[in-house]
């Protein structure tokens, strides 16, 4: 497809779909979840957007470790998907995935030193994006987006 035949059906897709509250906040989702990952990948981080809340669920974890299916329901995500980034995790060296001594059928997903400084890199790595909106709007309009959100999400939760 030619670059001009694309700018023109994309202009008609977002023209149309651009009413939308689900297709904005969608929208941006993708985009802040772009910029996230390129930004990950500079700071040297090889982590994508979507595996971060299998390792906060981890590391807030009282014990120190949780089951796949645990994790998926805290997630509210499904197990197979969980255990695509539970893989990738201890690949990089981010989690230790052991076998539960009680029930055999089970593996206990646990932090490894490494996805503990991780973490305050990703951490770092948001802020800097946070702030590179947040100082673009004025505090009335953080605050007012904030609470949309909040709302939002209230409305729409399961």
């Amino acid at each position: 497809m030619i670059a001009k035949e694309e700018s023109v059906i994309r202009e008609k897709i977002f023209g149309q779909m651009s009413r939308f509250v689900v297709f904005n906040i969608t929208h941006v989702s993708h985009l802040f979840a772009k910029k996230t990952n390129r930004d990950l990948a500079k700071s040297g981080i090889s982590l994508q957007l979507e595996q971060l809340p299998v390792l906060f669920v981890v590391s807030y974890s009282p014990d120190g470790s949780l089951s796949q299916q645990d994790i998926a329901n805290l997630l509210q995500k499904d197990k197979s998907g969980i255990q695509r980034s539970i893989r990738t995790l201890e690949r990089d060296g981010y989690l230790r995935v052991t076998p539960d001594s009680i029930d055999r059928r089970k593996n206990l997903i646990q932090m490894t030193p490494a996805g503990k400084m991780i973490i305050n890199k990703v951490m770092e790595t948001a802020k800097q994006l946070d702030d590179e909106v947040i100082n673009q709007l004025e505090p009335e309009e953080v605050a007012t987006l904030l609470k949309l959100l909040h709302k939002v999400a209230g409305l729409i939760e399961c």
